[in-house]
């Protein structure tokens, strides 16, 4: 819910007034802005139509469209979160309509879009659009700090949207608030369920996740010590000692099911990879897909890294299998990766 205006100077947070800065919505050069977004934005594929109820869909596929760092996905995830695709939703403190525009910023945002002479954050074709349109600007204004926080500009659009872009700005990422991180983690699970993907039939083909020379076995699946402090004792993958930088590949042929930054995953791919069977890439330096993405066994897809909760450089691989699809990346239940690949041929030390 947007609880906090553009025009605004300052806005209240758990208590807290903290400064905002001032978005320009409408120039030429600011549309220029937006349209660029796309530029190493890790984000949703196509939309999933069919979750979005029929009489939004082509509202939502156009809004997609605004700017390349606002799938429409992520437009599908918000209405669904911000009101349930509820056209005359309120709320108690005055947000307004499917997409709960506070009135001072449907100011800003709102117009007649498709000219049946109402400008109103009840009629769904002008929320939806006002809707794109101040995400867009959101994105921009965040963009910057995509690369320093490890965060999607998608994420840090949504924690801007939440708690206003000053917070995200003050903290160089998602604010410490446990409403805006519970909202961003709410709206990442939402994004996989209007995302294409869905049921798929495994290829059969598989491969190893690092080059030949890397698979040695640093850390087995199962109880164990914490290797660092944050770090988990149970491990539910296996850890692969690959140096820093060295190529991540898809094990299996498939669709992405989540790219991003997840807690102690640090930069995380899952793959769904059919017949519910999931695998997982956890603490990439760089990640080189996308969510909603075809890739084929043996496909780069990122870089071994060291984010997250690690003690350093490390490829940390997952199986899982009874996946539901559009059930959210960590769907499943982890198995040892172990036998599971060694009947694929695939071995470590």
């Amino acid at each position: 819910m947007k609880g906090w205006s553009v025009l605004a100077a300052v806005v209240l947070i758990g208590g807290l007034l903290l400064p905002l800065i001032l978005l320009g919505a409408n120039s030429a050069e600011e549309r220029a802005k937006r349209a660029a977004l796309g530029s190493g934005i890790v984000g949703a594929g196509p939309l999933n139509a069919g979750e979005v109820p029929a009489p939004y869909r082509d509202f939502v596929a156009k809004a997609g469209t605004r700017c390349k760092g606002v799938p429409a996905a992520a437009i599908a995830a918000q209405i669904e979160a911000e009101s349930a695709w509820q056209p005359k939703a309120g709320s108690p403190v005055g947000a307004q309509g499917l997409t709960q525009f506070m009135p001072g910023t449907w100011v800003s945002y709102g117009r007649d879009v498709n000219g049946n002479g109402i400008n109103s954050p009840f009629d769904p074709a002008d929320a939806i659009d006002a809707q794109a349109r101040y995400m867009c600007d959101l994105a921009q204004q965040v963009a910057p700090l995509a690369k320093s926080s490890g965060r999607t500009i998608i994420e840090l659009a949504w924690a801007a949207y939440n708690a206003g872009p000053g917070a995200v700005e003050q903290y160089g990422g998602i604010p410490p608030y446990a409403e805006t991180q519970a909202y961003v983690a709410k709206l990442r699970d939402l994004m996989t369920k209007y995302s294409k993907g869905g049921a798929i039939k495994a290829s059969g083909e598989w491969v190893a996740p690092v080059d030949d020379r890397y698979l040695i076995g640093t850390s087995g699946f199962g109880g164990r010590e914490s290797p660092c402090a944050g770090c988990s004792t149970n491990h539910q993958g296996q850890d692969l000692g690959a140096p820093s930088g060295a190529s991540i590949y898809a094990a299996c042929s498939g669709v992405v099911d989540f790219a991003g930054t997840m807690g102690g995953f640090g930069n995380v791919v899952f793959i769904n990879c059919g017949d519910g069977i999931r695998t997982g890439y956890g603490h990439q330096s760089h990640i080189g897909v996308e969510q909603g993405q075809e890739v084929k066994a043996g496909q780069e897809i990122g870089k071994v890294g060291a984010t997250g909760g690690v003690s350093g450089p490390h490829l940390h691989y997952e199986v899982r299998t009874d996946a539901q699809p559009g059930g959210g990346p960590l769907s499943g239940t982890p198995i040892d990766p172990a036998p599971f690949m060694a009947k694929k041929g695939i071995t470590w030390n």
